[in-house]
C-alpha cells in the first residue's frame, strides 16, 4: 500500500462507571478486515494514571511475517479533551498499543459524563505488509448466484452490483421510479451511479438484503444513502441502532438525528443534554 492509498477508520468506545484501579474491555469492531478493541486500565497512583490501549485482536492474520504501520491520534473526553499522537507498527509480536494519561482524580470529572468516559482513536494506516485491508462483506453482489437472479447490474466506482429491480425497487422510492419509471436509464441493463463510495454502497444493500452491517463506524454512511435513495428500512434500522446500541457521543449523535430529521432520537438527544 503506497502513500497515496492510505486508509483510514475511528474506533469509539463510552466507557461506563469508570474507577481507580478497574480494567475495562470495549467491544471488538472490524475495521478494514481486521478486528480491533480498546481497552481502558485505570491506575493507583498519586495522581490518577489511565492505560489507553487499542489492540489489534485478530489471531492468525498471517502465517508469514505482517505489520501494520499507522499513525494514531488518542482522544479522551467529549466536551473537554485531551488529544494525544503516536505511531505503532503492529506486528505478531506487538499486536497493541498504550499510552499513559496522568489525571489528578480531582480533575477526572471534567472529562467525564455520569461517571463515563468517551475515548476515541483515529488510525491512519501508512503501510502493511502480508495482510489484506478489505472491509469485510456479508453478501456477495458480484458473484455466480447473484449474477443469476439480477436483472440489473449496478456500477458504482469500478465495482459491479449485480441486483433484482423488483426487490430494490420495493424498498427504495428512488429505485422504484429508475426502475419502473419511463425513463432512459429504466431499459439500460448496466446503470453507473454517479459519486457513491463503493464500500458505503455495499454496506447500504447489505441492509436491505436482511444483513448487519450497521455499526458505529458504518451508520453514517448507510443513513446517507438511505435518505438519498428514501430506503425507509435502511433509515428505520440505522435509526433503532443510534437509539440503542451506538457508543458515539451525544453530541454526534443528535447532530445526525437533526439532519435526517429523526425526530424521536432528536428529542431523546435533547432530553439528556
Amino acid at each position: 500500500m503506497s502513500a497515496d492509498q492510505e486508509k483510514k477508520f475511528v474506533i469509539k468506545e463510552v466507557f461506563e462507571n469508570v474507577k481507580a484501579g478497574e480494567q475495562k474491555i470495549g467491544k471488538v469492531e472490524e475495521r478494514l478486515g481486521i478486528l480491533w478493541k480498546i481497552k481502558l486500565t485505570s491506575e493507583i497512583y498519586w495522581c490518577g494514571a489511565l492505560r489507553l490501549q487499542l489492540v489489534c485482536s485478530k489471531p492468525g492474520i498471517s502465517e508469514n511475517e505482517w505489520s501494520i504501520d499507522t499513525d494514531i491520534v488518542m482522544k479522551i473526553g467529549e466536551n473537554e479533551q485531551l488529544t494525544f499522537s503516536k505511531s505503532h507498527s503492529f506486528t505478531q509480536k506487538s499486536m497493541s498499543t498504550y499510552e499513559y494519561v496522568f489525571i489528578d482524580w480531582y480533575d477526572m470529572d471534567k472529562f467525564m459524563k455520569d461517571k463515563n468516559l468517551f475515548v476515541e482513536f483515529n488510525v491512519t494506516i501508512k503501510k502493511s505488509i502480508g495482510v489484506d485491508l478489505l472491509p469485510k462483506k456479508l453478501k456477495i453482489f458480484d458473484d455466480d448466484v447473484a449474477k443469476m437472479f439480477s436483472d440489473v447490474v449496478l456500477m458504482v466506482g469500478d465495482q459491479e452490483f449485480h441486483v433484482n429491480k423488483m426487490y430494490l425497487a420495493s424498498h427504495s422510492t428512488y429505485f422504484e421510479i429508475l426502475f419502473l419509471g419511463n425513463f432512459e436509464e429504466s431499459k439500460k441493463s448496466i446503470i453507473e451511479l454517479k459519486d457513491i463510495d463503493p464500500d458505503e454502497f455495499q454496506k447500504f444493500l447489505e441492509v436491505l438484503y436482511g444483513e448487519s452491517p450497521i455499526n458505529d463506524h458504518t451508520v453514517a454512511g448507510i443513513l446517507k444513502l438511505g435518505d438519498m435513495y428514501d430506503a425507509k428500512t435502511a433509515i428505520k434500522r440505522c435509526d433503532e441502532f443510534l437509539a440503542l446500541y451506538s457508543k458515539i457521543s451525544l453530541k454526534e449523535k443528535f447532530e445526525i438525528a437533526v439532519k435526517y430529521k429523526l425526530n424521536k432520537l432528536t428529542m431523546k438527544c435533547i432530553s439528556k443534554m
